[in-house]
């Protein structure tokens, strides 16, 4: 079964006598859980629910074992999912206990399709609780034939739905490769006497091979996020062999309607490639905006309009136009295009600054950056992207409600001390994109000239 080994299963029932049997199947299969009784006092508050949900079962008489209306059911049921469930948590599955056909109703068209509806499910799965529990709570004669019932249906229902199962394996697979990477780390230390001193020792060395000889200078805060980032590096390593190792459950090819897809394409592959968290305005990787005016920005965009694509897109256009006209439209287009642009751009920069020196503090007055500009993506096609000299971010992004695309030019790496500069940090390129940039400016940077005759 892909059931989460993470914690993400949450038990709400008034009566803990009823939810135990399902505590103790969770259990011997070590599946850990959090079991809400509904009462108010012990719910999370609605700005700490941070503990998403994967599978939530869910008893839907949170009163007693009497019958109710559903308007008294809900008013019930719904300050405690409120409470639960967080707006943010997505995706999970509902299992719920019920005794009668209404109350499918009451949960899958009315609550989630109404008030909370921006807590919604992706699947339903109703069992009766009738067939588990007699109306004076104690289990039925075939309690443990209809829990096996239970369990396979919800195996059933998670198979159904082949992409939020292999969303679950790999959350597994997250959970495992943790657990994996301290036991590489610390299992040589588990015979010995003193545990938490070596630990310590071995907490202490993964900092300060991060931070290197500015350790001592930083705080205990400090060198313990470095010790993190250092776990990091064997994590992801045994994540990535472990996916690649194991077995995925239930393999299918994945079967779609694109003419019903809603395209949320450009969204993730912003999220694959930038992010909004920035810790320090000199991070390797930020992005960050120039608030003054500077002269540079202006020679930089006029390097990077090609007029001589412009021109070739112009007499596509007119193709019986003349040369002097089409050199002379093409000027009057290339001023028009660039006074277009800068109603709308953003100056900005890149830190590209080494990780290790960033992390280190090494020379920490001089960020070494690279200029560049954002501009709306309408404009890319003008773009000089054949010099080597000029990067085009691979992916386009939205800013205050426009699509802008992102241009570097190496010949504008410079060092600067951004702390004493105008600047605002915008966003965090990831490490896979901001490695390649490193690697085109290293590119740049090193090309060789060739001196040769020519006898043409």
């Amino acid at each position: 079964m892909n059931l989460p080994l993470n914690g993400r299963i949450a038990i709400i029932d008034d009566q803990i006598d009823q939810a135990e049997p399902l505590m103790k199947i969770l259990s011997r299969r070590q599946l850990p859980f959090t079991y809400f009784s509904g009462e108010v006092k012990y719910l999370p508050s609605e700005d700490e629910n941070l503990n998403d949900i994967r599978i939530l079962f869910l008893d839907i008489n949170l009163i007693d074992n009497s019958e109710h209306s559903n308007k008294t059911l809900k008013a019930k049921l719904l300050p405690v999912l409120n409470r639960v469930i967080s707006k943010d948590n997505y995706p999970y599955v509902i299992v719920y206990w019920s005794r009668h056909e209404h109350h499918k109703s009451l949960i899958e068209e009315e609550i989630f399709n109404n008030e909370l509806e921006n807590r919604k499910p992706i699947a339903y799965l109703s069992a009766v609780k009738s067939d588990f529990f007699n109306f004076d709570g104690t289990e039925t004669d075939d309690f443990k034939e209809n829990i096996k019932t239970l369990f396979d249906k919800i195996d059933t229902l998670i198979n159904e739905l082949p992409a939020y199962s292999y969303l679950l394996q790999w959350e597994n697979k997250v959970h495992w490769s943790t657990d994996k990477t301290l036991q590489e780390i610390f299992s040589s230390y588990h015979s010995l006497n003193d545990w938490s001193n070596n630990s310590n020792y071995i907490i202490d060395k993964l900092g300060k091979a991060f931070l290197g000889k500015h350790y001592d200078d930083n705080t205990p805060e400090d060198k313990i996020r470095a010790s993190f980032i250092s776990f990091n590096s064997v994590f992801k390593d045994t994540l990535e062999n472990h996916i690649y190792s194991s077995n995925i459950t239930n393999p299918v090819e994945l079967k779609y309607d694109s003419s019903r897809v809603e395209s949320k394409i450009q969204e993730i592959n912003e999220k694959l490639n930038l992010s909004r968290d920035i810790f320090s305005i000199c991070e390797s990787g930020n992005v960050v905006v120039f608030g003054d005016s500077d002269d540079l920005f202006g020679k930089l965009l006029n390097r990077i309009i090609s007029f001589f694509r412009l021109k070739n897109l112009l007499k596509e256009e007119h193709k019986d136009i003349q040369d002097v006209e089409l050199k002379k439209l093409a000027s009057n287009e290339h001023r028009k295009i660039k006074k277009e642009i800068k109603k709308e751009w953003i100056k900005i920069a890149t830190v590209v600054t080494p990780i290790c020196d960033y992390a280190q503090k090494e020379n920490k007055i001089y960020d070494r950056i690279v200029k560049g500009v954002l501009i709306p993506s309408k404009y890319q096609k003008y773009i000089e992207d054949k010099s080597e000299a000029v990067y085009v971010l691979p992916i386009t992004f939205n800013h205050n409600d426009i699509e802008y695309c992102m241009i570097l030019d190496f010949r504008y790496f410079v060092t600067s001390d951004l702390t004493s500069e105008n600047v605002t940090g915008l966003f965090r390129i990831r490490q896979e994109l901001l490695a390649e940039i490193q690697s085109k400016l290293a590119r740049h940077i090193n090309r060789q000239g060739i001196l040769f005759l020519d006898e043409r």
